[in-house]
């Protein structure tokens, strides 16, 4: 009766601790980013105002979060303009060399005059990851999805982009154009996501190898300063005749420098005058979220209030375990000796 006590603390102890380990890991993982730290555009909004947080842009025009729409609630990365436009935002993700990964988009609906979308829209998206982590929207290193003028929600699973890792570092892109000058284009992005590909199997990555260059000689030679020969030979000076000599010289008259006017003296200088531009102010909306979704972009893996105290518990729960497991013991002892 005592080995039963005694192994059924045991078992309990052990289920307290795997149950902790099982709820710490679920609440570290988000299934609907994956690898990407900041999915919910939390981040967005950085020291510096928009596009200065973990998301970069091209071109701050026309880009800011909209707290009405989004998936599965507001805000999300909003695209607007009433004129053509070619905008691309970005982000840089931690990742494992040589594994590859799939960039996707559920969410990259496009709203036409506000009446939504329509089959023949031509506002175009694109989905680009750049294998070695560089920020250079237009560099040759990023690998483009096709063109996508689809609705961009949920059932079009076609807005994506696999690549694998060959550096520890990847960078996600955006691409939104809009070739109309006569409708009002408006294209809310939310909850992209970045995650392993199983169909492609980890391949080894080689570092490039960097050749040293020559080292400078020891005793360098002094270089030698080039001759600059003439072109043109000089033309020989011509004798004065006879009667250029007997000549008499005139001297040069020097007309007298009218002095300036009244009015040109008095007159001030205008230094020439600098136009410079007024940038207006981006506006950044309040951002209502659920406690679930107001996660800290810059610490994805943290957990939230409601996660801590139910560590708390557990960990409570492990000590009480753990306190009968002893006491069975001490029991056990206890009965033996009599």
């Amino acid at each position: 009766m005592h080995r039963n006590v005694f192994a059924a603390g045991a078992a309990i102890l052990l289920a307290l601790l795997f149950f902790a380990y099982s709820a710490q890991r679920a609440a570290a993982e988000d299934p609907k980013c994956g690898a990407l730290p900041d999915c919910t555009f939390d981040g967005f909004y950085g020291n510096e105002g928009a596009c200065s947080g973990l998301w970069k842009c091209d071109n701050l025009s026309g880009v800011g979060l909209t707290e009405s729409e989004g998936w599965p609630k507001g805000p999300s990365l909003t695209f607007a303009g009433d004129a053509p436009f070619d905008r691309k935002v970005w982000q840089r993700v931690a990742v494992t060399p040589g594994k590859g990964y799939r960039f996707a988009c559920p969410f990259c609906v496009v709203n036409v005059n506000g009446k939504g979308w329509h089959e023949g829209d031509q506002v175009n998206r694109r989905l680009g990851i750049d294998p070695f982590g560089g920020t250079d929207p237009n560099s040759s290193n990023i690998k483009w999805s096709g063109d996508f003028f689809g609705k961009g929600r949920f059932e079009d699973d076609v807005l994506q982009i696999s690549e694998y890792a060959r550096a520890d570092y990847i960078t996600v892109f955006i691409w939104v154009n809009n070739p109309y000058g006569d409708k009002h284009i408006d294209v809310f992005v939310d909850t992209p996501g970045l995650f392993e590909n199983p169909d492609m199997p980890p391949i080894q990555i080689t570092q490039p190898t960097v050749t040293p260059p020559p080292p400078p000689p020891t005793n360098p030679q002094p270089t030698a300063r080039p001759v600059v020969k003439a072109t043109t030979a000089p033309e020989p000076t011509q004798a004065p005749t006879q009667a250029s000599a007997n000549e008499p010289t005139l001297a040069p008259t020097t007309e007298p420098t009218q002095p300036p006017t009244q009015a040109s003296a008095n007159e001030p200088t205008l230094a020439p005058t600098r136009k410079v531009s007024q940038v207006q102010p981006t506006v950044r909306p309040t951002r209502k979220r659920s406690a679930a979704s107001t996660q800290s972009a810059s610490e994805p893996a943290s957990l939230n209030l409601f996660d801590n105290i139910g560590v708390f518990v557990v960990v409570g729960l492990v000590g009480l375990g753990g306190a009968v497991v002893l006491f069975g013991a001490a029991a056990f002892l206890l009965l033996r000796r009599k």
